[in-house]
């Protein structure tokens, strides 16, 4: 009795699947490496779907290689993360109800250990929640369920069955969403010590869709809103970053959350002017994910007339943004960039008519990231009426029209920003430009003729000051321009009144 529970012996000649000696699921084995050349194979009849590991050492100069063979004799996996001396783990691979041979052979061909044993151990668990090898290829990926956790490892290193002598191991990863519909899909990698991970998203193809790194060594990854159109499928792929970093002691857990997208948040992938997420509520948020990610939000006005664009867009810890305006082909118009790192964004006053529109975030520097921060971008549309400002109007070819005895009010924003105005004398007389002040601004004015040559400039005398021109002009038409005296000063709350009068 004492000896049914033991260890299974190895029975020589056990050099080839014929002679392999028998092995129960869950077991372990003794042997030994009679001769360097010597091949040991066991097999294990499996009665029921699961995940079999296996773990082999022992011996001081053997220098251990771990395969794993189907009844055909087909390698599915093979194992030689170490050197001489060292101990071999094969995990997680996904059987089912048959035959499998389990295969010890060593590379050393100095070793003379012949009468040291080995101790080969086996473990069988159920294949609920766990990776299932081989996932190391796209056509081998392992079916998931979205909103449910996949707890795998970062082993071995190397895909020593693959054709590319460097190929690093990955695991692969299928999803398929059968509800007709739009989602959200959140996705979440858990921390490994000794591994930083790449999580990527793929559709069925082989397009890369997205690619999460925001994390370093020993970190998590999450990839935030990725839009998932349903009924479709999509590929997950998930490695370590270093092809020599694994661990084979700490799993990861690859967990998904899948939502019905209510046009709350971004619609991953929007990187692209193709792909704008649709931005019909007052707000949305989204994250600048990975390193280099541009987040398209399409504004569509649908009835005809003018309106003013107000955008504003919150700090993030850590990172610079930048809100851009596109018009429908993706050029660009403003860009706000007035503040700096983890200071807010507003854009004003910009004149828009019937049409598609695109505002695009991004953090300036292109290399900072973060999921889990994310950023809300309000947008607020407004009938223009007149007495306010319409941009675009910093050149002269956009200048926009003010009638005399009328007033004006706008914004000096975003940095660099000039406005200009044209108006028209009818009758000779003293005319007057008089433009209110601006909190830390201090602003300019020119006036030109209609040949756009200067007349006179007024600058005020420091930030926050009004300042005015009176001149005697001719009939004729005028241009006006009106900047800061340092094209670094903005203010994106404060409007400025600007008026023409004739004495």
């Amino acid at each position: 009795m004492l000896a049914a529970c033991g260890p299974t012996r190895e029975v020589e000649p056990n050099d080839s699947y014929q002679q392999a000696t028998a092995l129960g699921a869950g077991r372990k084995a003794v042997g030994a490496v009679s001769t360097p050349k010597d091949r040991d194979w066991y097999r294990l009849d499996l009665e029921a779907d699961g995940v079999l590991s296996a773990k082999i050492g022992g011996i001081r100069d053997v220098d251990f290689v771990l395969a794993i063979f189907d009844k055909e004799r087909r390698e599915l996996k093979r194992v030689d993360e170490t050197t001489v001396g060292g101990d071999e783990q094969l995990l997680d691979l996904g059987v089912s109800p048959g035959v499998y041979y389990l295969v010890v052979s060593n590379k050393n061909e100095k070793s003379a250990n012949a009468a040291q044993s080995y101790e080969l151990v086996t473990r069988f668990e159920s294949p609920s929640g766990k990776e299932c090898e081989p996932n190391d290829s796209a056509l081998a990926a392992q079916p998931m369920e979205a909103g449910g956790v996949i707890r795998g490892h970062y082993w071995p290193t190397r895909n020593l069955l693959s054709e590319d002598p460097e190929a690093g191991e990955e695991d692969w990863f299928s999803m398929e969403v059968a509800k007709p519909g739009l989602f959200l899909l959140n996705i979440d990698v858990s921390e490994v010590p000794k591994v930083d991970p790449i999580l990527e998203v793929y559709d069925t193809n082989g397009y890369k869709l997205k690619e999460g790194d925001a994390g370093g060594v020993g970190e998590g990854e999450s990839l935030r809103n990725f839009g998932v159109r349903g009924p479709g499928k999509f590929l997950l792929r998930l490695r370590s970053k270093y092809k020599t970093a694994g661990n084979p002691d700490a799993s990861y857990d690859l967990m998904t959350e899948l939502l019905t997208y209510q046009g709350r948040t971004e619609f991953e992938p929007n990187d692209q002017r193709a792909d704008a997420t649709p931005f019909e509520l007052d707000s949305i948020q989204g994250a600048v994910a990975p390193a280099g990610d541009q987040d398209w939000y399409k504004v569509s006005i649908a009835t005809d007339g003018k309106f003013l664009l107000r955008a504003d867009l919150t700090g993030v810890p850590g990172m610079d943004l930048v809100l851009t305006l596109k018009d429908s082909l993706g050029n660009g118009l403003p860009i706000a960039d007035n503040m700096g790192k983890e200071q807010p964004e507003v854009l004003t006053g910009w004149g828009l008519t019937k049409g598609d529109y695109h505002l695009v975030v991004c953090e300036k520097s292109g290399k900072k990231a973060d999921s889990r921060a994310p950023y809300t971008l309000t947008k607020k549309l407004i009938a223009w009426q007149a007495g306010l400002e319409w941009e675009p109007n910093d050149s002269t070819g956009t200048a926009q029209s003010l009638k005399v005895g009328e007033s004006v009010d706008g914004y000096f924003a975003p940095k660099g920003d000039a406005d200009f105005y044209e108006f028209n004398v009818y009758q000779k007389g003293v005319v007057d430009l008089e433009l209110t002040g601006v909190i830390n601004v201090a602003p300019v004015i020119t006036l030109f003729d209609q040949e756009y040559r200067e007349l006179a400039s007024s600058s005020a005398a420091k930030a926050g000051e009004p300042v005015a021109i009176s001149r005697d002009l001719d009939r004729g038409t005028y241009a006006v321009r009106l900047r800061p005296a340092d094209p670094a000063q903005n203010n994106v709350r404060d409007k400025y009144s600007f008026r023409v009068r004739v004495k």
